[in-house]
């Protein structure tokens, strides 16, 4: 990471070296037409063959916003070009080179925006860049050319606080904030700044002054509803007031939040996934304004990946316009399947596994609500064939069973319908044991009673498939001891893969360690966590923090092992040593949805 990051900087102040690709001019202004142009003869050319080659362009503007657009390549006089006139208020801006099956990386090309009278880079060319190893240098560098962007400073102290230790981090934020006070005394008109309210509400946030970061966000909220800056300082204390209280955010937050989503539904703000999350339950604001929001983001092919599945969800939990739901759902699983969405946002199978399952899913909700039981067993079978063996399996494989169980059941496949429940009590989900005893009279079963039918599913619980192993991996506790799974076969191991830069890691621990303790007396169950964090960081970590997991680190290919690129995980794993659930991200119900699951395979 650390030398794509150093590679990344030096692309702004030194010619590409890649021959492939071309973006001119090299020192490009506002207004410029920028032509792109690739070379599949290059002999480093990745891209070869009839597929049409586009341009993915992210520009960085200089509010600290990202809107990126796609282009495709035509053939004029021998060369794939294109070409785009540079928007106003762009700081820099990145070009990838991509098919529907491929990318191009080495042919990427960065480029700094300049000021056509004075040469220098404009305000915010360096912000995209401060995630590297230069990123104090180009702090100054930011800084030096324009000392009144105040803004730097939160998008700075944001950077800090996670590429750097705890308390040096802190220390450097602490002393941007004196900086940032130094500077209003000398300039009055600081203090009314969006950027400065911006900065202090991050610097406040990462050190642990919620109360008073609130006060700038509110400031904010109040006096720049539509700023980028606004949106920024919004995720930081959202994420560190989740971090510090597990809890969702406050009321009067809320509040402010919904008055700017009901009246200025461009800001930047209401493009936040939060916000939507926060609001999409409040029956007090109408359908329309929630397509307000979104509609545009849709048509200028601007919302996220994660975020296609919203509308229709909105439209289902309101049970209203579900054929536009459905239409919104084919067709944002076609974006998955044709390879279109993965290249335009650089994802992975890792991502359509979870993703598309989900909006196969919601899909089958709608099937459902139209009574179409038939088509939703389909898209229902499709998604947990899709989610089945991935790191969120947990968090959605119930849900889906439950749904088809309901459809087999409304289609009087009642045979069906048991297999499903069945499965579910088996990964600990005991609150369908009723459905199983409403079923069981009317369903070909051996057992003569239904205790015994009962016994024999929990005689299997939680039984993982044959070929679902975990595969072995060892690591050095605190102590410096090894630990490897497969010295724990015979034993249910249930492992939290987290990081010390993980909020939701760290709000659910006091959840986790309520789990331990009620297994203190269970040998037979053993907690482990796993982390890429060195030992040093962690001794000075757990000053502060308890967590009763074992923790290890040293673990090769962890990513690779449980399949994941995100944190926190959550893995079980059975006696025999195979995988018997997987839940990623974290959860209000990770104590409880966890005990379940261990309990069904004790």
């Amino acid at each position: 990471m650390k030398k794509y990051f150093l590679l990344l900087c030096c692309a702004f102040t030194l010619p590409s070296m890649a021959q492939v690709s071309q973006v001119l001019p090299s020192r490009p202004s506002a207004g410029d037409t920028i032509r792109l142009s690739y070379d599949q003869t290059s002999a480093t050319a990745k891209l070869k063959g009839t597929w049409p080659i586009y341009a993915r362009i992210t520009r960085y503007l200089q509010d600290g916003s990202v809107k990126k657009q796609h282009l495709t390549l035509n053939n004029i006089e021998g060369r794939l070009q294109t070409s785009f006139v540079l928007p106003k208020e762009t700081a820099s801006f990145k070009v990838d080179f991509y098919t529907l099956n491929k990318d191009d990386e080495p042919a990427g090309e960065n480029r700094l925006v300049y000021e056509k009278d004075s040469g220098k880079p404009v305000k915010g060319a360096y912000l995209d860049s401060f995630f590297s190893d230069k990123v104090d240098s180009l702090f100054r560098l930011e800084i030096a050319g324009h000392p009144d962007h105040y803004y730097a400073y939160a998008r700075m102290m944001n950077v800090v606080a996670m590429i750097k230790y705890p308390e040096s981090g802190k220390a450097q934020i602490n002393s941007f904030l004196q900086d940032l006070e130094r500077l209003a005394v000398q300039h009055a008109e600081a203090r009314n700044d969006a950027g400065f309210m911006a900065a202090n509400c991050v610097g406040l946030a990462k050190t642990n002054r919620l109360k008073e970061a609130k006060a700038y966000l509110y400031q904010l909220l109040d006096q720049y509803p539509t700023k980028a800056e606004t949106a920024f300082a919004f995720s930081i204390y959202n994420y560190e007031n989740y971090k510090a209280s597990n809890l969702q955010l406050e009321e009067d937050v809320r509040a402010k939040l919904k008055m700017i989503y009901i009246d200025y539904p461009n800001a930047a703000i209401c493009a936040d996934a939060n916000a939507f999350e926060y609001l999409r339950t409040d029956a007090g604001i109408p359908t329309n304004f929630f397509e307000k929001v979104i509609q545009p983001l849709l048509t200028t092919d601007q919302l996220p990946y994660y975020a296609l599945g919203n509308l229709p969800e909105l439209y289902i939990s309101r049970n209203e316009k579900l054929d536009t739901a459905k239409q919104l759902l084919r067709d944002a699983i076609k974006r998955f399947q044709d390879g279109n969405i993965q290249h335009q946002f650089r994802l992975n199978n890792g991502h359509y596994q979870m993703y598309v399952s989900n909006l196969l899913l919601d899909l089958a909700k709608v099937n459902a609500l139209q009574r179409d039981f038939q088509e939703a067993v389909v898209h229902l079978s499709a998604a947990i064939q899709v989610v089945e063996g991935h790191s969120a399996e947990g968090n959605f494989m119930p849900e889906m069973l439950k749904q088809r169980a309901k459809s087999f059941e409304a289609l009087g496949q009642l045979n069906l319908a048991l297999e499903d429940y069945k499965r579910l009590y088996q990964i600990g989900e005991a609150n369908v044991a009723q459905d199983l005893e409403r079923l069981y009279p009317l369903c070909n079963v051996k057992q003569q009673t239904f205790a015994d039918f009962l016994a024999a599913l929990k005689a299997k619980g939680g039984q993982p498939k044959a070929q679902n192993p975990a595969i072995n991996f060892t690591g050095t506790d605190m102590q410096g001891n090894k630990v490897s799974l497969s010295d724990l076969k015979g034993k249910i191991v249930v492992v939290n893969i987290w990081g010390i830069g993980c909020g939701p890691c760290i709000a659910e621990m006091p959840e986790l360690n309520k789990l331990v303790k009620e297994y203190a007396n269970r040998k037979e169950v053993v907690f482990l966590a796993i982390t890429a964090d060195p030992k040093a960081n962690l001794l000075k970590f757990f000053k502060t923090k308890k967590f009763d997991y074992k923790v290890i680190n040293q673990v090769a290919n962890v990513a690779e092992i449980f399949y994941t690129n995100a944190l926190p995980v959550h893995v079980v794993i059975g006696k025999d040593g195979a995988i018997i659930n997987r839940s990623i991200g974290a959860r209000a119900d990770i104590k409880t949805y966890l005990k379940s699951v261990i309990d069904a395979s004790l």
